[in-house]
């Protein structure tokens, strides 16, 4: 039987839990946490989460260098989904606390800082 991208992103959301745009403000800056923006380029050219790590969800396997280190990582992408994805695919590569903020449209709604 095969699967809809939906239902691929539905199990992603069941590994990975979500985090409130409060919550993730009150992690930004921290250290040990990281926030990775997982759009394409394109999008991330009109601004993102101030500090963020950007690496295109289509890339994260072989970029994760960037993130070594880290105690949390906070993703985020335009809507949630691509954050979910991504986040299933760091913690197979074993990021322990790994979060999805959803997206970058909520963030900047919420008054988080971007850049």
């Amino acid at each position: 039987m095969t699967q809809t991208p939906n239902d691929l992103v539905s199990a992603a959301k069941t590994m990975v839990p979500d985090i409130s745009v409060e919550d993730a403000k009150a992690l930004h800056g921290t250290d040990g946490v990281v926030f990775l923006d997982v759009r394409e380029s394109a999008e991330v050219a009109g601004g993102k989460v101030a500090g963020a790590v950007a690496i295109p969800r289509g890339t994260l396997e072989w970029q994760t260098e960037a993130l070594v280190g880290a105690e949390t990582v906070v993703v985020y992408c335009a809507a949630g989904g691509r954050a979910a994805l991504a986040g299933a695919t760091l913690k197979a590569l074993g990021f322990d606390d790994v979060r999805n903020a959803g997206g970058f449209k909520d963030w900047v709604e919420a008054g988080g800082a971007v850049e």
